[in-house]
């Protein structure tokens, strides 16, 4: 190896090592005191993300699921963040909607923002409230026509619908979006309900039908049966996968063994340290 080379490869392991020691930094950083959340969570808001296994190391991460609260009509129809947000966030709106000004909104640059995720709160019993209503209404329907074989299905489905959302579903809802840290926790002071994470937001558009409301066959020339619904989505990559410490991987895997129908089930407890950035601090198996 010549003198060249060696330069090269002693260079390269000092980068090397120089960003591992910012890494060590940045997670020391995150963690040291004062916590700026911390959240008791089961199995319905993490769940295995990846697992790999070698002879002589192993790694288990966990999925932090959360989701955006219903809405009614089309829930599949809609961008989750609104348009007046993405204003509050740094995104321009077209004055006037048509294929090109949307296509314009559209291309703009993602931005970074935060998301507040709220547990077991007002957003999560909305939830409830609503699965419980349409249960309620798909089983008056069936009492009524009870030789409704669709009608049958759909009260059978509503029931299931409602005890996956009382009893299975992630009672972790985003509430909230904004640019200002201390803005957002003013908003939402309970640190053991709600978390703040970092996001990375984009534009989205829908086109969505308008309902004739008038009487006989809809006069209205095609490009007025349909309007443009303006808004944004979310990423939040830095909770996609949390590592799961090594001392607790018993634990998961009693708590897998417990309940084999059911699946893992634990109790977890994740802490968002000074650059909202989560750890696991406590897990236990649950009975």
């Amino acid at each position: 190896m010549n003198r060249l080379s060696l330069r090269y490869l002693i260079g390269g392991f000092a980068l090397l090592a120089l960003v591992n020691l910012f890494v060590l930094l940045g997670v020391a950083w995150n963690r040291l005191e004062p916590m700026d959340s911390r959240l008791l969570l089961t199995e319905r808001e993490l769940s295995s993300a990846y697992t790999y296994w070698r002879n002589d190391n192993s790694s288990q991460s966990l999925h932090l699921h959360y989701r955006w609260p219903s809405r009614d009509g089309d829930d599949y129809g809609y961008a989750p963040i609104s348009a007046e947000k993405m204003v509050e966030l740094g995104f321009s709106l077209p004055t006037d909607l048509n294929d090109e000004s949307v296509r314009r909104y559209r291309r703009q640059l993602e931005r970074n923002a935060l998301l507040v995720l709220e547990f077991n709160g007002p957003a999560y019993q909305h939830e409830v409230a609503r699965a419980h209503t349409a249960q309620s209404e798909a089983a008056r329907l069936y009492r009524a026509v009870p030789d409704s074989e669709a009608l049958r299905a759909a009260a059978e489905n509503a029931s299931k619908a409602l005890e996956f959302e009382q009893n299975r579903a992630s009672r972790l809802l985003v509430v909230d979006a904004g640019l200002d840290q201390q803005a957002l926790r003013s908003r939402y002071p309970d640190r053991q309900r709600y978390a703040i994470v970092q996001a990375i937001v984009d534009a989205q558009a829908n086109s969505a039908a308008v309902e004739w409301t008038g009487e006989g066959d809809d006069p209205r020339p095609a490009s007025q049966r349909w309007v443009w619904q303006l808004g944004g989505s979310a990423q939040t990559p830095g909770i996609e996968r949390l590592n799961l410490p090594n001392k607790w991987h018993a634990s998961l895997q009693q708590s897998e063994n417990k309940s084999e129908e059911q699946g893992a089930m634990f109790n977890a407890e994740l802490a968002f340290g000074r650059r909202l950035e989560p750890w696991f601090i406590a897990f236990s198996p649950r009975d």
